[in-house]
């Protein structure tokens, strides 16, 4: 494959795996919340849900997508915990289990009947089939997955925006916007992911430039290709982003009284009409689902390699992970969210200072020649 089109694979695929749940549902809050002082809450959404995940990519580029080489100046002992706190909030515990729910938000106003429990279990057993072979996930998202998903989700922020009201005056100060932006961001977890999104992204590239080169350039190669997938993430992310935030401010009076995870199928409703909420469905329940995939395979890798030292076959570490995230998600959005942002509030500024000082000595380590 030429470099270009594998950068761009690489970046698209980041971009599917970042835009999961959270992304589908806080930007749509944040507009609603702050309406005609959505500018100021983009710009603070940014800060947290692009520029700081981009410090946690760059570290992690640096150190060559080795999470434990990134995380080993903490300690061995206090690495392993961090690792699986942060594994177990962006897994089954949290995240993969919120996918689950925001999924369901958009088929449940098409289908009102529908039972949530078989829905997840459904959805479960999908996110299993997909990576129940291994390296297959990076080319299933990047060539199959986004595509839909990016296709369908620009075609309703165009349509959104042409359609949509001017926003309304906003209850809130151009302040209290831009904070809730940050806040907001948070709950995307992006930062948390970034740090395994990178190593699935560094181990996608390095296996198919080894394939063509082998040379001592290589290393260089990978770093590059790195920051420039990133970068087309990055770009991707911030202008749906910005689009989802405006729809939430246009639409905010339709959508009082909707649930959040189901405020985009209601956008579609308004904007395109009854026949949309199909496609805007599915294209919750996609990137969903290709968020998930990734998700359940960082925490079934760390579960059978690190927690039971091989002891757990692949198959049953899939099985138990999908069997948490199933158990945990029967608790519905809201309870998911408030217990993941009692912990964001607390782990994710020291993440963020972390992966600050990381890549200034990682910088420092380069241009004096030394080793870390």
């Amino acid at each position: 494959m030429h470099p270009y089109k594998l950068v761009l694979t690489a970046g698209f695929a980041m971009f599917s795996m970042f835009f999961g749940s959270g992304n589908l549902v806080f930007p749509l809050l944040i507009g609603y919340e702050t309406t005609n002082y959505y500018s100021f809450a983009i710009a603070g959404l940014l800060i947290t849900a692009v520029c700081v995940p981009f410090l946690g990519l760059l570290g992690m580029i640096q150190f060559n997508g080795d999470r434990k080489a990134y995380f080993s100046s903490l300690g061995k002992a206090p690495a392993f915990i961090l690792t699986f706190l942060m594994l177990a909030l962006i897994g089954p515990f949290g995240v993969i289990p919120r996918c689950t729910t925001v999924a369901f938000g958009g088929l449940s106003l098409m289908i009102p009947h529908l039972s949530f429990a078989l829905f997840s279990f459904i959805f479960c057993g999908l996110t299993g089939a997909l990576i129940w072979k291994r390296n297959r996930i990076v080319s299933i998202i990047a060539l199959v997955l986004t595509p839909f998903k990016l296709g369908s989700i620009v075609l309703l922020i165009i349509a959104g925006l042409y359609f949509g009201d001017d926003p309304l005056p906003s209850l809130h100060t151009s302040n209290d916007a831009f904070l809730m932006g940050i806040v907001q961001g948070y709950q995307t977890m992006d930062l948390i992911a970034g740090f395994f999104f990178a190593c699935t992204i560094y181990e996608y590239l390095q296996m198919k430039i080894r394939d063509q080169k082998g040379s001592s350039t290589q290393e260089r190669l990978l770093f590059k290709m790195g920051i420039y997938s990133s970068l087309i993430g990055a770009f991707l992310l911030s202008l749906i982003y910005i689009g989802f935030v405006m729809l939430g401010a246009k639409y905010a009076p339709v959508l009082k009284g909707i649930p959040a995870e189901s405020m985009l199928t209601e956008i579609a409703r308004h904007a395109l009409g009854i026949y949309a909420m199909p496609l805007v469905a599915l294209t919750l329940a996609v990137s969903c689902l290709a968020t998930a995939t990734v998700l359940t395979t960082l925490f079934v890798d760390f579960l059978q390699d690190d927690i039971s030292r091989g002891r757990l076959t692949r198959p049953h570490s899939i099985l138990l992970t999908l069997a948490i995230s199933f158990g945990i998600s029967l608790l519905g959005f809201q309870f998911i969210c408030a217990w993941l942002g009692s912990i964001l509030e607390w782990i994710y500024p020291l993440l963020v200072v972390y992966a600050i000082v990381q890549i200034a000595r990682k910088s420092s380590c380069f241009k004096t020649v030394e080793t870390c």
